[in-house]
């Protein structure tokens, strides 16, 4: 990525012809662009009507940067927005998902490369379970998972909307997980820029196969951040990585990307393409395709140590200087919590409970007992 480095992507590439009206899909308005190299300044009007018919025109204007930065972090965003972003031309950006790491990467990207600033996104939090019938207990978990959010990204009560915590009816959950805290969705109403951004994602996943294998290794981390999931199945010892995607071309996409990198994946129907067998989830681990989402890779390491000693894995742990991300103080805390409670729980029970490898666990109880000894 270093010969990448200085590049720029020009967002000219992926402005629209026209601006969609969120309304109704047939109609679209003229757009202006103002270009004076640094800065990309876009104005349309719509018509203002009321009661009686048309009074006036109102002019919608923004200012975007001309160029973005070319490197990993854009195409890991992007990978992201992918996965996760609403692909509806609807005049909104939405973004979701439930680690706060992958909520806060997103929003600084927007501030970054966009001037698009935390304050301007507004929130609430979808949480897997039937809405409790119980006020008391309503009001616990609602108390839990806002002020989790809000520590975790700095997101203010003030930019939430009057509803903050969304329930869902079709589950026969009750009950929400001690370290459940829901989904954060962000959202930001911006007819024109969510249509350039959707483009911009969109025509990027298109055209993904001709850029450098950096960048769909960038790529490829952000959409399996976003649609992945590590299955482990101990008794048939089977061992892979499934990511989701309903649209059969983007699935295509995607098998193309892993399999430019070296990974083989397998198509099935649906919307499963399935990365399986120990040298392909080598490769995983090697090119570091997992380690986007912490908790996802947590548990693929789990599911790699689970495969025991063979020549490749040797070889990668005997060069690994440290590992790629260091267990946090606060999932420490909950290991060391979730041990004092369950003694006799065997690491990868508590390594399931907490999102953590069972060797970190191991590692955590073993320095705890040399501290107490």
């Amino acid at each position: 990525m270093n010969s990448l480095r200085n590049q720029k992507i020009c967002l000219k590439e992926f402005i629209p012809d026209k601006v969609l009206c969120n309304d109704d899909v047939n109609k679209n308005y003229d757009l202006s662009v103002l270009d004076d190299g640094i800065y990309l300044m876009f104005s349309y009007f719509t018509d203002i009507h009321n009661q009686f018919g048309k009074v006036g025109r109102k002019e919608h204007n923004l200012l975007l940067p001309k160029f973005i930065k070319r490197n990993q972090e854009n195409f890991e965003v992007l990978g992201l927005l992918q996965a996760e972003m609403g692909k509806q031309q609807d005049g909104k950006i939405v973004f979701c998902n439930h680690e706060y790491q992958i909520i806060n990467k997103v929003i600084k990207w927007f501030d970054k490369e966009f001037n698009f600033p935390k304050e301007k996104w507004k929130w609430y939090i979808k949480v897997n379970i039937n809405e409790p019938l119980d006020e008391n207990y309503k009001k616990e978990i609602e108390e839990k998972v806002i002020n989790y959010w809000i520590s975790k990204t700095g997101l203010s009560l003030e930019q939430s909307y009057p509803k903050k915590v969304s329930y869902i009816k079709n589950t026969t959950n009750k009950k929400l997980g001690f370290y459940d805290y829901g989904t954060l969705i962000i959202e930001r109403k911006s007819n024109l820029f969510s249509q350039i951004i959707k483009n911009f994602v969109k025509r990027t996943t298109q055209n993904i196969l001709n850029y450098e294998e950096s960048e769909i290794r960038s790529f490829l981390r952000g959409i399996i951040a976003g649609e992945s999931c590590v299955e482990i199945d101990i008794p048939s010892k089977k061992f892979r990585v499934h990511i989701s995607s309903t649209n059969p071309d983007e699935k295509l996409i995607y098998h193309n990307c892993l399999k430019k990198l070296g990974v083989s994946s397998i198509i099935y129907n649906g919307d499963k393409l399935i990365v399986s067998k120990k040298q392909n989830n080598l490769q995983l681990l090697k090119q570091k395709l997992m380690t986007l989402s912490p908790e996802k890779y947590n548990k693929f390491l789990r599911m790699m140590n689970l495969y025991g000693k063979f020549e490749g894995l040797n070889e990668w742990r005997s060069n690994l200087q440290k590992p790629h991300n260091k267990i946090p103080q606060n999932k420490i805390n909950k290991i060391i919590e979730l041990h004092n409670l369950h003694p006799e729980w065997p690491a990868w029970k508590i390594a399931e409970q907490v999102g953590v490898s069972d060797i970190k666990v191991q590692r955590v109880r073993k320095e705890r007992l040399i501290k107490n000894s």
